[in-house]
């Protein structure tokens, strides 16, 4: 039997194929370094911020009212993260998605993390402490959506560039708001995302811990701040 040449179509189906196997392959591996990055983030901050404390005192209504804020940032958080999930519905990695939050916002779920992290930070009584660990966590932010933006773009081309040209990529613009009638939601996605979020709430007694072990003296303040 005489040998068949392979389709020049197929044979170029099957490379895309395997090149968006690999970059998905890749887009995994950053996931974890991101997940690890976030987690020396956390182990770094309980390790240093015991030495560090709110420059107006515990009783104080700047630093009572930064708690309160920082309270309402992470319920922020993982309201939005939920209406994120609510759009994705099963589809990440499927479809490019454009509706909802993502309409104003390419990556919102990193945008709540964000928030989320400033809120955390907020709990030391510290806006200076608030905002250096969101500047850190955007920076790692960054770096991950780096590397999401070459796997989308090969996954879907020229509807990609045009969704970039007209969403900004991280800041949201309201007025971009687009929304379908009826969404599909996959409720194990939202589930999984609340469990998520909810280590978030494990700052509160963990910050409070701290500010009584440097009120009862058994750790030292070398730094205060605003």
């Amino acid at each position: 039997m005489g040998h068949v040449p392979m389709d020049a179509d197929s044979a170029d189906g099957k490379a895309n194929a395997a090149t968006l196997d690999a970059t998905w392959a890749h887009l995994a591996k950053a996931q974890v370094r991101r997940r690890r990055a976030l987690g020396i983030l956390a182990a770094m901050a309980v390790c240093v911020l015991p030495w560090v404390s709110s420059a107006w005192p515990e009783s104080s209504w700047m630093n009572q009212g930064l708690e309160w804020i920082g309270l309402a940032f992470l319920i922020l958080a993982v309201l939005g993260r939920c209406a994120c999930m609510l759009y994705l519905g099963g589809r990440k990695g499927a479809d490019l998605v454009a509706e909802g939050p993502y309409s104003v916002s390419r990556n919102p779920l990193y945008v709540f993390s964000i928030l989320a992290v400033f809120g955390i930070g907020l709990q030391t009584g510290s806006l200076v402490v608030g905002l250096a660990l969101a500047a850190l966590a955007s920076l790692i932010f960054h770096w991950i959506v780096g590397e999401e933006e070459i796997l989308l773009r090969q996954a879907f081309g020229a509807s990609y560039e045009a969704y970039c040209r007209k969403t900004p990529r991280f800041l949201p613009k309201w007025s971009l708001w687009e929304s379908p009638q009826h969404v599909t939601v996959d409720l194990q996605g939202v589930w999984n995302t609340v469990r998520d979020a909810l280590p978030y709430f494990l700052s509160i007694p963990v910050f409070e811990a701290i500010e009584a072990a440097q009120q009862a003296g058994w750790v030292h303040v070398y730094f205060f701040l605003f």
